[in-house]
């Protein structure tokens, strides 16, 4: 009497040693898929007549599995469970929800990217807060966006891929980083990172990038987004005092923006970047050869380099006039006459004369500093009157 007990994932694959088994009397439990014991010559279900020598079943806790086992039969069983089975059956799980919920079916790419960042963010937390179960939870949180988002580009009517696809291309780019590990070499920390760096670098010079800003992601918070520049700035060679101290010294205030005051200053640092390398690129490939005939990979920069194509800064508008003092209007009490000031060089100029021949009648009665003003502050106003006895006034 035997029992054999297949993988309910894949109820048709059996261990080697029950095919002969098989050929015989065998019984079957209700969950087993009807193509099963369909192809076998002499099944029947679980209850039916006597027990058959052989028990078919994929559910180990099934009473008549464990009733049989317990009298003592022989287990033949498919291989236990291997690491990252339970993928399989979310991957089943996101398809069934993808098709059938009326939620699930109506999400997009651009849609899911709220709940994204609020689940990475939520992960973060929960690695900060070092509660097993929490993390446990939240990866799975994570995880359920990356297959819904691979489960959406199934559907895509352009270079569509799935979550194997996904897969696969994460164990390419591991076989190509870490080769000597995987293969089971002893190799020091220093050596995995050089290789790692290497392999990095051929796969970059493959998806034709030409700046150490590509593939930087600019969506990520300023903070983290002005580190990973300024890393990659260090690894380029960029001389520290080229790096602006808006982006490695940041103030905050209760009135300011810092997040989009230090996103601008990571940005516009980042377009300095490329464009000294644009320009050293030209430089290096001269006038004879077109730029998009050009696909020598740019290589290492020097520090001269770096400081010879900088861009040069922008010099800020005057907004403020200085005014000289000597060129202020003298401090005349009320009451005082204000004497014109003559330009220096210019030639005196006579008085006029009246029309009884007397020059200082010509010049009028004198103005008081406020009438003055007053006069010429306002446009087309008529000249100022004195009173009849003011001083000078004739009689």
């Amino acid at each position: 009497m035997t029992v054999v007990l297949v993988d309910p994932r894949r109820p048709s694959l059996v261990p080697v040693e029950a095919i002969e088994l098989l050929r015989g009397d065998v019984q079957y439990t209700e969950e087993m898929p009807v193509a099963v014991p369909w192809s076998l010559p002499a099944a029947r279900p679980v209850h039916a007549g006597d027990d058959a020598p052989v028990l078919l079943s994929s559910d180990p806790d099934h009473p008549a599995v464990r009733t049989r086992l317990a009298g003592g039969e022989r287990l033949i069983s498919a291989p236990g469970r291997q690491p990252g089975e339970r993928l399989v059956d979310a991957v089943a799980m996101m398809d069934k929800l993808r098709t059938s919920g009326p939620w699930e079916s109506e999400q997009t790419h651009d849609s899911l990217r709220r709940y994204l960042l609020e689940e990475t963010y939520e992960l973060f937390d929960a690695v900060r807060r070092g509660n097993a179960d929490e993390l446990r939870e939240e990866l799975g949180d994570v995880l359920l966006q990356v297959l819904f988002h691979a489960r959406i580009a199934e559907e895509a009517p352009q270079h569509p891929f799935t979550i194997d696809d996904v897969a696969d291309t994460l164990v390419r780019k591991l076989t190509n980083r870490v080769p000597a590990v995987l293969a089971g070499e002893e190799i020091s920390l220093d050596e995995q990172l050089a290789q790692w760096e290497k392999a990095k670098a051929v796969e970059n010079a493959r998806k034709s990038r030409t700046s150490v800003m590509d593939g930087v992601s600019t969506g990520q918070p300023a903070l983290a987004l002005a580190q990973k520049v300024i890393q990659r700035a260090n690894k380029a060679g960029v001389p520290a005092d080229l790096i602006p101290p808006e982006i490695t010294s940041i103030t905050v205030s209760a009135d300011g923006d810092a997040e989009n005051t230090l996103r601008t200053a990571v940005l516009e640092f980042m377009e300095c970047v490329r464009s000294t390398e644009k320009a050293i690129a030209a430089e290096r490939r001269g006038e004879d050869v077109p730029e998009e005939l050009d696909v020598t990979p740019l290589g290492a920069i020097s520090e001269e380099e770096w400081r010879a194509y900088w861009p040069p800064a922008v010099e800020e508008p005057v907004t403020e006039v200085q005014i000289d003092e000597a060129l202020e209007p003298p401090d005349v009490q009320a009451g005082e006459s204000v004497e014109p000031v003559a330009e220096v060089g210019a030639q005196p100029v006579p008085p006029a004369e009246s029309p009884t021949g007397d020059a200082g009648d010509a010049q009028g009665p004198a103005q008081s500093a406020d009438e003055a003003v007053a006069q010429m502050s306002t446009p087309g106003a008529p000249p100022a009157q004195t009173p009849a006895d003011a001083p000078g006034n004739p009689p």
